[in-house]
């Protein structure tokens, strides 16, 4: 049994390395080194890397001597070599190993070079807490950052080869901290200038730390960014696409294939975040409703926990993130499969719904969630990371089973029934040929709001996870809603619904750190939806009305939300029942745009003024 470091945090999966390294400096065996025409020729990159080459070798008295450094991470493509810096290409600085003795002044002049250090905004204390603040509360969630990156004695090493990571890290530790606003915008700043050099396709800033750093920002959006319309959403799909974009650019993508020899810690890295790159696209382009970037991991590779041998526990006690991450691959890929046939294109979909076809898709993506949750319900890991992969599988519940439910309201439409004034269910959900794929997906919404409710901590827990487990619990509820207003739930059961969101707003605004904290504002945008009395919601709705009546009417809900008591069927607020005038958007947007049926900024606004 492995021995855990004594100054590793438990949340931090140690990598069976012995060494520090950047990506780029860990290198196999040295070759000897190709002559320039004896280079693959497929493309004009590889065209001009063979002029740079050669022109490197005319300016020479001859092909320097082989450096280990010169090598790639997997020496997979000598192309490769065209989209690392010279300072990282000719870096001969030898590795540190754990433990060797480095001078602090050279440590101090290191961290002082970083720029929120060198500008006074941060401190070293002050950047090792954030650190460790990252490491305990987000890092599990999303563990993609080299254990080396978060451990303080290594940072002087961690700011020389992976600024970077490290920026996008410290963004993240911070963005949650109100006692920290102005530290966070500060980083934040020097952030942008970094993504920048990405946009730009300086050669300085591509490494497979970038990658990493990017989908990290992906997963929490800062909240520095506009998010006035659509909670951010928009920013995590340009982040996390500039992220498979430069994935590409390094061929991450080759490392989704079996090679004869073993892999070495480079290759493991880059696996690892090209599998990461994968769950980021497919995950944040289900949520837009738009086509997938990635190819994914290669059909001919089926990597296990074993293949991730960085996230495996190091110590008896330890989480097995290997093991998550492999049933979130796995249930990714359901994701996918479903996606593409449900909504292949707008033509395919409006043919299914109209014909009926879907249901030997959902039904086949029914068994196979059925069979995912035998493998993966007896996995041992911590239990708010267990109620993660639990809130993905209802999500996918609700995802796959919602589309029979849509395809209701459209042939409604079709044969031309006011569906916002008819109910579309108008002798019960129990009538309709459809009835066991719609009762199925308001159990798993009701599902995915329990988890939430009872069984994870919002103050622990709740409040560091990343932005899509907020809108798989967002899309849940107004999926309720708008299975109310359609008829599909009885107007009895409606007052046992409105108590259960009663319940998750509550928890909600125990998880915000703040006003501006993305828990804080889903509670708002919530009981606005919910509970906010039909004549004021529906004049709010039509017109936005003066800034002074806009915050009266928020005071007044709050009052309202607060004299409401949960037990109480009879309250207006639960008396209630929801109607699609009331819902902030044209009785028929969400009918017209199929395509993007399940994205969550065009079924609820992120703009808190119309309620």
């Amino acid at each position: 049994m492995r021995e855990m470091r004594p100054d590793v945090h438990p949340a931090i999966s140690t990598t069976p390395t012995t060494s520090f390294a950047a990506p780029e400096s860990v290198a196999e065996t040295p070759r000897v080194r190709e002559e320039p025409l004896h280079r693959s020729l497929q493309n004009p990159s590889d065209a001009l890397l063979i002029l740079a080459r050669a022109a490197e070798d005319e300016d020479g008295d001859g092909p320097p001597l082989d450096n280990p450094a010169d090598s790639t991470p997997d020496n997979a493509s000598s192309a490769l070599g065209s989209i690392l810096s010279p300072v990282q290409q000719t870096r001969q600085d030898p590795l540190l190993p754990f433990g060797s003795p480095v001078n602090p002044a050279t440590i101090e002049r290191d961290i002082g070079e970083y720029p929120p250090v060198k500008n006074g905004a941060l401190d070293a204390p002050l950047l090792h807490h954030l650190l460790q603040h990252y490491a305990i509360n987000y890092h599990p969630y999303f563990p993609i950052v080299p254990a080396n990156v978060l451990l303080p004695q290594y940072l002087h090493e961690t700011i020389k080869h992976e600024s970077f990571l490290l920026t996008a890290a410290l963004v993240v530790a911070s963005r949650d901290r109100s006692d920290l606003a102005e530290l966070h915008q500060s980083i934040w700043d020097h952030m942008r200038h970094l993504i920048l050099d990405v946009v730009l396709g300086m050669s300085t800033i591509r490494s497979v730390g970038c990658v990493e750093g990017l989908l990290l920002l992906g997963e929490w959006t800062p909240l520095t960014l506009g998010q006035n319309d659509d909670g951010g959403e928009g920013a995590a799909w340009s982040i996390v696409g500039l992220g498979v974009r430069l994935a590409y650019l390094l061929r991450l993508e080759e490392s989704s294939f079996r090679a004869d020899k073993e892999a070495d810690p480079a290759m493991l890295r880059r696996r690892l975040a090209w599998t990461f790159t994968y769950l980021s696209d497919r995950q944040i382009s289900i949520r837009m409703g738009q086509a997938f970037w990635s190819r994914g991991p290669a059909l001919s590779a089926r990597f296990t926990a074993e293949d991730f041998p960085s996230l495996q526990p190091q110590y008896a006690s330890g989480d097995d993130f290997a093991s998550l991450l492999q049933a979130q691959v796995e249930l990714t890929t359901l994701f996918g499969n479903a996606h593409d046939i449900l909504f292949a294109s707008k033509q395919r979909t409006a043919e299914l719904m109209v014909r009926g076809d879907y249901t030997k898709y959902i039904d086949d993506a029914s068994r196979a969630i059925v069979a995912w949750d035998l493998v993966w319900t007896p996995l041992t890991a911590p239990s708010h990371l267990k109620c993660c992969l639990r809130m993905m599988e209802k999500y996918l519940r609700l995802y796959v089973n919602a589309f029979a439910f849509q395809a209701v309201l459209y042939r409604a439409s079709l044969s031309g029934t006011d569906v916002a004034r008819v109910s579309c269910f108008p002798h019960s959900a129990m009538a309709s040929p459809d009835a066991r794929m719609v009762y199925e997906a308001v159990d798993a919404a009701e599902a995915l709001l329990r988890i939430a409710i009872e069984d994870i901590d919002p103050e622990r827990h709740l409040r560091y996870m990343p932005a899509r487990f907020y809108l798989y619990e967002i899309h849940s509820a107004v999926f309720l809603y708008k299975a109310h207003a359609a008829g599909a739930i009885s107007s009895g059961k409606h007052a046992q619904t409105a108590s259960l969101m009663r319940r998750f707003v509550g928890v909600l605004e125990i998880a915000a750190t703040d006003t501006d904290h993305i828990a804080s504002k889903y509670a708002k945008l919530l009981n606005g939806l919910w509970f906010h009395k039909g004549g004021a919601r529906g004049d709010a709705t039509r017109s936005r009305g003066s800034e002074e009546r806009v915050q009266s009417d928020e005071v007044g809900n709050l009052n309202d939300f607060n004299q409401v008591d949960g037990d109480d069927e009879n309250d207006d607020d639960t008396s209630h029942l929801p109607s699609f005038d009331e819902i902030g958007l044209q009785p028929l947007d969400w009918i017209e745009s199929v395509e993007g049926l399940f994205s969550m900024p065009a079924a609820f606004p992120w703009d808190q003024s119309i309620y």
